[in-house]
């Protein structure tokens, strides 16, 4: 068994993708004194435009009371703030300030560089590759937790 070749699972794979990713953009955040969860914030606000702390809860997979700490931290660096929802009186749209918007293109810049930096091992064509595999396969629907046909259940 031990001298059989052994394929990582894909989420294995993913997964230390990911770790390598994250420390790269965290150590280049570093300068502009965010962590990768409040960049990611406001990248989800500027993509998207104002959204309610459940909208990101629900975007990012955070807890209520994690996201509250961070909508929290970014407003109180004047980088975000709460207004009314027009339709809900139980909710708050998250958009980002003017100070919000000078932070998220040093943000975008930092992200853009991180990425060449990822990607230097693989030709453009297949960074493009890789990212268009990741984007499609991030984005389509869940797979369902029914058994493979023939598998035992």
């Amino acid at each position: 068994m031990m001298n059989e070749p052994f394929t990582p699972p894909l989420g294995m794979i993913l997964r230390q993708a990911h770790i390598r990713a994250s420390r790269a953009f965290a150590e280049a955040l570093r300068p502009i004194g965010l962590e990768t969860t409040g960049a990611g914030l406001l990248l989800n606000l500027h993509q998207l435009g104002p959204l309610t702390q459940r909208q990101l809860i629900d975007l990012t997979g955070n807890d209520k009371s994690s996201m509250v700490r961070y909508i929290d931290g970014l407003e109180q660096r004047g980088l975000v703030r709460r207004e009314p929802h027009p339709t809900d009186r139980r909710a708050h749209l998250v958009t980002p300030t003017d100070a919000g918007r000078e932070v998220l293109a040093r943000i975008m810049e930092t992200a853009a560089r991180t990425d060449r930096r990822l990607a230097q091992g693989l030709t453009p064509e297949e960074a493009l590759t890789l990212r268009a595999l990741l984007t499609r396969f991030a984005t389509s629907p869940a797979p369902d937790d029914s058994p493979e046909p023939g598998s035992a259940t």
